[in-house]
């Protein structure tokens, strides 16, 4: 048995997971060039192994694209983030179930820990793993296996072209200089693409194994820390440690750009509120209270003739977690900024300066009313507790405030367009209904 060392993280990372979630729900989309779009089906966010072959590129804009993939019969679909979110829960609770300590690093990927002593053949176990996902969740995987996070992510890049799903990069792979120098320097975790070409072209380094041997002092100096700790994980040195716990966050932004754009401060507030709501229902699932509040709105950044751009920012003399305080700030923010006649693209909202309440908050001894603080905002916490509970459960904000929507029966001009969405793929597909036989009719 290999040092554990050698192995001790785990990388699981679901392949073209937005497509894979969609052919799980639509099976006849197995085989066909599948392509799944941003907000507002903007950019192409993911794409099966069918549609890469034919050349779509990953944040590719659809415009550009789109006659490609009408011509290969591509299946075009609007992202459904509440469907793939219920499926990464299960993914990651079914690989819970193979180590004692997991990091959940994104929607679609998570390290686990792999320094297991009984465990004697760690890529017959993950093939294991593999499996058991397939069988549970019907999501294919790669599973990266090495002795750092960033050694670990190119290994899961190799696992993609595996014919098993599963490689480890062990010692004799990372200190073979010729055998690391085959990764480009953008595959590694934690170089981009603008410091990529800047190390080849103002320092002629051109690969990874480059990159591993340079100076630690002159990639200080001349990048950042964060490029020495690169450096040292490729060396298999790791800097990174697993971690169950995230910290808190330093601030919660919700944003988005309309479908249409708007005009009235109607529409304008019914979209700024549904904001405010997923906002303060992400703080409070951080168990945070925010004291800032930021709204900006603006209209078409490429119309700069009549561009508009207004911001503001409410400070709380306490900090707030309930949905009427934020509500409240967002309306007082928007009357000022908002400008009429101007036609809206897009909006957000900005919850910062936290406090963490999870083992209580800071009372006070009177509210506004009179009444004691604590029982009055106890109640009111109690019922958005409940209220996020449920949101949750449907996927979606179905518990608010009663002025800050439109009626059903009207689509809100800034929800973002869905002209491909799974029920609209599928009517497309469907073929007409046969007429019956013409029958002739007597008076």
């Amino acid at each position: 048995m290999k040092n554990l060392l050698e192995r001790s993280i785990g990388l699981c990372d679901c392949n073209n997971f937005f497509v894979s979630c969609e052919r799980r729900e639509n099976p006849s989309l197995l085989s066909r060039p599948v392509v799944v779009l941003s907000g507002n089906d903007g950019c192409v966010v993911s794409r099966s192994n069918e549609a890469k072959a034919l050349g779509v590129g990953m944040g590719e804009p659809y415009f550009k694209v789109r006659g490609l993939l009408e011509r290969a019969g591509a299946a075009v679909l609007s992202g459904r983030l509440s469907l793939y979110n219920k499926i990464s829960s299960e993914v990651m609770g079914r690989l819970s179930r193979f180590s004692d300590l997991m990091e959940v690093y994104s929607i679609d990927e998570a390290f686990f820990n792999l320094a297991i002593a009984s465990v004697e053949d760690p890529a017959a176990y993950c093939r294991e793993i593999r499996e058991d996902i397939w069988r549970s969740c019907g999501i294919p995987v790669s599973i990266g296996i090495s002795s750092t996070k960033t050694l670990a992510k190119l290994a899961s890049h190799c696992a993609k072209m595996s014919a098993d799903g599963v490689f480890w990069i062990d010692s004799s792979c990372a200190g073979d200089a010729e055998w690391m120098a085959a990764f480009p320097l953008e595959e590694v975790w934690g170089i981009g693409r603008r410091m990529a070409a800047r190390l080849r072209s103002s320092y002629r380094i051109k690969n990874t194994a480059d990159f591993m041997m340079a100076d630690d002092l002159w990639l200080k100096k001349n990048f950042s820390v964060n490029a020495l700790y690169t450096a040292w994980e490729l060396r298999g040195y790791s800097v990174y440690p697993l971690s169950e716990k995230h910290g808190a966050p330093s601030s919660i932004q919700v944003s988005r750009s309309f479908g249409d754009a708007v005009s009235s401060y109607e529409e304008l507030l019914d979209a700024v509120s549904y904001f405010t709501l997923c906002a303060a229902r992400q703080l409070r699932g951080a168990r945070q209270a925010a004291s800032r509040m930021g709204l900006y709105i603006r209209t078409n950044p490429f119309r700069r003739e009549n561009f508009y751009f207004g911001e503001d920012e409410y400070i709380f003399s306490v900090p707030k977690s309930l949905d009427a305080d934020f509500l409240y700030a967002a309306r007082s923010m928007l009357q000022k900024i908002f400008r009429e006649g101007a036609l809206y693209k897009k909006a957000g909202v900005r919850l910062s300066g936290f406090s963490d309440v999870s083992f209580g908050r800071q009372r006070l001894l009177f509210d506004e009313d009179g009444e004691p603080e604590g029982e009055r905002n106890g109640r009111l916490r109690a019922a958005a507790a409940v209220a996020d509970a449920l949101n949750l459960e449907f996927g979606k904000v179905v518990i608010a405030s009663a002025d800050n929507f439109a009626a059903p029966e009207r689509t809100p001009r800034w929800y973002p367009q869905r002209a491909h969405s799974a029920a609209a793929e599928e009517a497309r597909r469907r073929p007409p209904l046969p007429l019956g036989p013409k029958r002739r009719v007597s008076f």
